[in-house]
């Protein structure tokens, strides 16, 4: 895959993380989003096993790019 942004060849890989939400705010206390929030991204963990989503790098602006298309959100 090239990166939109510089036109080089990106990495493949995973992020590898736990419970993550993608927001337009920053939550202090709790990951889990609310009834408040227009745009969210709740990319949560399984309960006994590590979380991977893949994702491509770029080694050169070093931007990282998920396709979160199959979690829940309320992006519509």
């Amino acid at each position: 895959m090239k990166c939109p942004f510089c036109d080089t060849e990106m990495i493949h890989g995973y992020l590898n993380c736990g419970n993550a939400i993608w927001s337009e705010r920053k939550h202090k206390i709790s990951t889990l989003p609310d009834s408040v929030e227009k745009y969210a991204l709740h990319l949560e963990t399984p309960l006994l096993s590590p979380h991977h989503i893949e994702s491509f790098c770029c080694p050169k602006c070093q931007k990282i790019i998920l396709d979160v298309s199959e979690y829940d959100h309320n992006l519509d």
